[in-house]
Order: C-alpha cells, then structure tokens, then sequence
C-alpha cells in the first residue's frame, strides 16, 4: 500500500487544498495532533463559528443534570452519564487511536469515575462548564485524545458541512456514508485505503497538544498564582515535576474538590491562557513535512531496486540495506536531517525520526513497483518490510535516537522480542545520531554490539547532526 495524501490521492495541488484551511490527512496514518476546545473561539471555519457555544451549552445541560442526582443509578444519573457517553469518532485520522484511524471511546468505568468526580466539585460549589475541557488534567484514564474525541463528537454536523464545503470546492468525490450505527447517512468522501468515511478538520483548531490537557501548562499557571501554588503544594509537593502524571492528577482533584477556590483560579486562568494552533510550517512534532519532503525524493534521487520472481530473505535485506544506505546518505549529505530539529535547533521526537524512514521507505518502494510493502503502526515504531505475495518472510527496521535512553535496551532486548512476535529473519537496528547521547552511553552501545553473536541484527549508523556546511548542500 502506497502512502498518500488526500490531495495527491484525488490529484489536487497541495497549495489549492491548503488554502481550504483543512488538513490534509495522510490515508491510513493518524496525524497526532488534537482538536483543542480553546481554538473554537478563534476558527475562521464558517461552519465552526457557533461549535464553542455548542460545546458550552452540551456541558452546561451535563451540569444542570448533575445537580439532580440523588444516588448513583437514578434516572438523572443515568441521564448524566449517557450525556458523557461519546463512542469512537471514526474518520478523523488525527490523534492517538492505537489501532487504525478511527478513534477510541470512553468505557464505562472511566465515565462513572469522572460522574462522580463532577459531582463532587459541583457539590463544592463549583459549576462552571470549563471544567468539562479540563478533565484530562484532574481525571486518570483521561487522556488529549479523549478531549478532542469529545469536542469532536459535539461539533461533528459542524465538521461534516465542513468537509462538505472543502470537497465541494476541491473536487473531492464524496458519497453517502454512515459515521456509525446511530448516524444517519451523510455525504463526505471514503478514504479509498479502508473503504470507511472521511471528516476533515480545520487546521486552525489543532494543536500538539490540548492546553487543558498539558500537565505543564496547568502547572504554569500555578506557578504564576502564590496561594494557587502554595494550595497545590498541599496535595502534591513543591517538587511535582518529578511526580508520576497520577500523582499530580490526585493532587489537583483533591485541591478542586477540597478547595474550590482552587479550580476556579484554574479555570479562570486557563480562560485566559494565550493558545496558537499547531505552527505546521515549522512542524515542531513531525506530524506533516516528513510526507511533503519525501514523496518527490525518487525523483529528485534515484535508486534503482528489484527484487528476483522468488526472493529469498537475503534478497529482501539487501534491498531494506540500500534503503537505509540512501536514508543516510540523505541525512548525512543532504538536508533531510534539518526535519529532525525544529527552528530553534531543538531536536524533535523519536517519532519524528521514524516518520522520516517511514515516508523514504514508502516513496522508493512505490517508485520501483516492488512487491514489498513497509508497514508500520501509524508509520511510527518498528517498520517490517514484507512481500504482498509469495515469499512470507520479513526485515525489520528499528529506528533509535542516540538521545534515547534506552538505546541499548533496545537492541539487545526490543529487537529481538520485534522479530521473534512478527517472524521476522533479520532485523536491523538503525541508530541516528542526533548528539543527544553521553560517551558513556555510546561507549557502552558500542561495545555491547561488538559482543553480540546474533547474526541476524546488524546495526546501521547516522549522523544526524546539523553540519556546519549545510547551506551549501543541494537542497531535497
């Protein structure tokens, strides 16, 4: 399965599609970035411009409902938790769904814990909706792909005129579809690699990740407030940083519910806190450039690559080895490794790195019209190279970051764990170096692989170092 956006798929110049506002989705990969509800205020989508009354006033029926309940499992506590029942948002393509495009819903248990958290702030005496967006924050089992799955599910007839809109104007074909079970049919366009809907997002409504979901965010507010931080500190310690993210969440619930003053500082900053979409130009997570940047890169730099009408597994390594020899050789002699630091120079997730393989692999593989396929979960994590037909054997390719800490690990234990569960003959393990590691460390790397007798593996080194005379190489 060749790797393509929605607008190289159809044909549409990415520069048209981009000035519809929406993203461009990459079939069959989840672009990890989340619809934060703060955005909402400020989207110049039309069909998003009354989406954060919408979500306010869901909240507020939520609120109003909460205050009846007199027990657990009487009818408006029943009513309560079938408000907070939002099932799996399917057709996004963005966030983190673990497996596939379509998006993850909250179960039971997690639902009745948080039901009987909101009934205990309210009974604190606090009942603004806000606290709705800040869930992630106070609620374990709660995470930023929830929030945005949440906001998602309220504003979807927002999102659907939407996508309408954009496809109507692009080109896009679209038919009637069902979003789900309890959708009626709708018009938007199939995403052609799982044959399910597709709903486009505005970009400016994105970010890494929700402010209502980032302990870090949270905790800056605190520190900016005295008797905010000194009340935290109560529940959670002056040295939360090094606290695990379920202690600080029990700390903050207990401060909300003990201490209403508290969550309403919270709100009332988190109101006020100055929010930008997602700078998708400088890619600062590696969600978007690695796709941009290596689909033409047959063209630009050719690799010729076959395989014989029966390979073998060594057929199939030395194909997998020329791909990571171009990787590095575009890393190391071209600007490719420029995508693995954002605009201050600071290097970028693992991820990052491994979406960059992922979309080199992709693109030269498709080039050549092989029968091998890399495939990945989401293109991040192990690549197994695999034939479509005939020949059922596998490569492996492990991408590690020498600022990982657990580089080793990794190659004496990840690796051939990977191989063994995915039949995998041969692994590779390809480190890139991006200076984040001590001497120590490599020292130690290094020498670990020079003991090892495991003739399977065979470990591939990058520089990934920003060069000096990198203004003068050819630019990809």
């Amino acid at each position: 399965m060749s790797v393509k956006s929605l607008s190289d798929y159809y044909g549409i110049d990415p520069a048209i599609f981009d000035k519809s506002g929406a993203l461009d989705p990459i079939l069959g990969i989840d672009t990890r970035l989340f619809i934060d509800p703060r955005l909402l205020d400020t989207t110049t989508a039309p069909e998003l411009s009354g989406s954060a009354a919408n979500v306010s006033t869901h909240f507020c029926d939520v609120l109003t409902i909460v205050e009846k309940i007199r027990k657990t499992g009487d009818v408006f506590w029943r009513a309560a938790d079938k408000k907070l029942q939002f099932p799996e948002v399917k057709g996004l393509s963005i966030g983190y769904t673990g497996a596939g495009v379509d998006g993850r819903g909250m179960g039971k248990k997690t639902r009745a814990k948080l039901l009987e958290t909101i009934q205990e702030i309210i009974s604190a005496g606090n009942n603004d909706p806000a606290i709705f967006e800040l869930v992630g924050v106070f609620e374990d089992g709660i995470g930023p792909d929830f929030i945005s799955d949440m906001i998602a599910t309220i504003i979807m007839p927002d999102l659907i005129r939407f996508t309408q809109r954009v496809c109507d104007e692009t080109g896009i074909p679209t038919e009637e579809q069902r979003l789900s079970r309890d959708h009626q049919k709708v018009r938007l366009p199939k995403n052609p690699y799982s044959d399910s809907p597709l709903v486009l997002v505005p970009k400016d409504v994105l970010r890494e990740l929700p402010v209502a979901e980032n302990m870090q965010d949270v905790f800056y507010i605190a520190e900016q407030n005295e008797e905010l931080r000194r009340e935290l500190n109560k529940y959670i310690g002056d040295s939360w940083r090094s606290r695990t993210t379920s202690e600080k969440k029990y700390g903050l619930r207990k401060s909300f519910i003990e201490n209403p003053q508290t969550l309403k500082d919270v709100v009332a900053a988190y109101l006020k806190f100055d929010i930008s979409p997602y700078n998708f130009s400088d890619d600062p997570s590696g969600q978007v450039l690695w796709y941009t940047r290596t689909r033409n890169l047959p063209n630009e730099h050719a690799l010729p690559l076959s395989l014989p009408k029966k390979p073998t597994a060594k057929d199939v390594l030395g194909v997998v080895k020329s791909i990571c020899e171009q990787f590095r050789h575009l890393i190391e002699d071209g600007q490719l490794c420029r995508l693995l630091y954002d605009q201050d120079g600071k290097p970028k997730h693992e991820s990052a790195a491994q979406l960059l393989f992922f979309g080199v692999a992709s693109a030269y593989c498709e080039a050549n019209s092989l029968d091998l396929s890399p495939e990945s979960d989401s293109g991040r994590g192990p690549v197994d190279f695999k034939l479509s037909s005939g020949f059922k054997g596998k490569v492996l390719v492990e991408i590690k970051l020498t600022s990982n800490k657990n580089l080793l690990k990794g190659f004496q234990t990840q690796l051939p764990i990977y191989q063994k569960s995915e039949k995998s003959q041969y692994g590779i393990y390809l480190v890139l170096d991006n200076g984040g590691a001590t001497e120590q460390r490599l020292l130690t790397f290094r020498e670990a692989v020079g003991k090892t007798k495991d003739h399977t593996l065979e470990v591939f080194w990058v520089d990934g170092t920003p060069k000096p005379s990198a203004s003068k190489a050819k630019e990809l």
